[in-house]
């Protein structure tokens, strides 16, 4: 007998993603490492949207990933980020 388990979705790092769908992820957007795969990379990323992605490699929205994270348990922290409760910044995550 095989026993079926869900995973809850949770929200492992920042992430940017250009209109062409391609992602980097790094611990906090726009930080030195994520900063270094945009410049090493020949894609456009000035219009990239800003979110997360979880432990299965899907990006999510700023809205998305913080019903997530709620959602999940992890403890997400609003104050001094420019957040709100239905905003996820990296700043207020971890």
């Amino acid at each position: 007998m095989t026993l079926k388990t869900t995973k809850p979705r949770w929200v492992v790092c920042a992430a940017i993603r250009n209109w062409e769908g391609d992602i980097i992820c790094s611990a906090r957007h726009w930080d030195n490492l994520m900063r270094s795969q945009v410049i090493a990379s020949s894609k456009s990323w000035q219009t990239a949207e800003q979110g997360f992605i979880d432990q299965f490699c899907v990006f999510m929205n700023r809205q998305e990933a913080m019903l997530v994270a709620k959602t999940a348990g992890q403890t997400v922290d609003i104050r001094g980020c420019g957040g709100d409760e239905t905003t996820l910044y990296s700043e207020g995550l971890y």
